[in-house]
Order: structure tokens, then sequence, then C-alpha cells
């Protein structure tokens, strides 16, 4: 149970309705997580459009994204991330056996190209331990992503480990319009 009540757009200032209203009409419902967010206002409609960004950011694609995030999500083993983020990994095509190897290194290396195993290494390994990113695996992302790309992974690995440290921290379930197919974390 969340330690936050999930607030509904009846209950949130006319800004957070708005960011409400947009969330919904684009993914179909309001994750609870803006729903617990919501308690400030401020924050949240400021987070929102900078999360969106480094969301909808051209420079590394839905594919990689979406790896990446769901690379966090299992190192941080958050169900309520690694819920959304197969959900958003099967939208960019990613394949139910790449989806098992997401977490688990060796696995990782055979089914992914090098760029993308590389990329799940980063996300693991900097959710996991920030000091554990040595200069052979700068080395190795150096030649592997363009600046832009390797900006973008990281940003994005640091965004989604805030939200699951968030989503952990309040103890926030899984929408029930996930609660039929959710996967366990280390799934």
């Amino acid at each position: 149970m969340a330690v936050v009540e999930l607030l509904s757009a009846d209950q949130v200032p006319p800004e957070v309705s708005a960011v409400f209203e947009a969330v919904e009409r684009e993914y179909g419902f309001v994750p609870n997580i803006l729903r617990a967010m919501s308690h400030s206002p401020e924050l949240l409609v400021s987070f929102v459009p900078l999360w969106a960004q480094v969301y909808a950011s051209p420079a590394i694609g839905p594919r990689l994204r979406a790896l990446a995030a769901l690379g966090t999500a299992k190192a941080q083993d958050c169900s309520y991330c690694v819920t959304h983020m197969t959900a958003s990994a099967r939208r960019a095509g990613v394949s139910d056996e790449e989806l098992a190897a997401v977490g688990v290194l060796a696995a990782q290396q055979a089914v992914f190209a090098e760029r993308e195993a590389l990329m799940l290494n980063l996300a693991d390994t900097l959710t996991r331990d920030p000091d554990g990113v040595t200069d052979e695996l700068r080395s190795r992302l150096a030649s592997e992503f363009a600046p832009d790309e390797l900006v973008t992974v990281v940003l994005a690995v640091g965004m989604y480990n805030l939200t699951s440290r968030f989503l952990k921290a309040l103890d926030i379930e899984v929408e029930d319009v996930f609660q039929a197919s959710a996967p366990s974390p280390s799934a």
C-alpha cells in the first residue's frame, strides 16, 4: 500500500489536472507515480516535461531507451518499473527471448548486439554502483556511442534510477491495467 495517497484529478490543482489529462490522452491512464508525485504540484509540473524530453529524445531511439529502462528497472528490482518498462520494451520490438536476457550478463552478451549489451551493462553498473563505471567501460562506451547518444543513455538511466527509488520508497503499486500481466522484477 502506498505511503501517500494516490490523488485523482479532482484532488489536484488545475496545473496538475492538465498534466493528468495530457498523460491520459497519450497512454489511456494516469500512472500511479504521477498520482503520488502530485502531492508536490510544483515538482510534478517541472519533472514531467523533463522526463518526457529524456524519454522522447531522438538520440537513442525507442528500442535502446526501452532496454536502458528495463535494464535499470531489473537492476533496481523495482516491480512497478519492470512492469512498465517490459510493456515499453515490447512496444519497441524487444522479443520475449531478449526480455528474458535483460539483467543476466551472459545472456545479454549472447542475445544482444554488442552495442545493446554494452548499454545494458552500463545501466546495470551505473544502477548498482556508480563508482563501478570504470575507465575501461567508459572507453568501450565512447568507442560505441556518439556523444549525444552516450549523454542521453546516461541521463535516461539516471532518470529511471530516480523514479524507481521514488516508487520503491513510497511503495507505489502497479496500476490495475497491468495487474494481470505484471512480471516479477527478476523475471
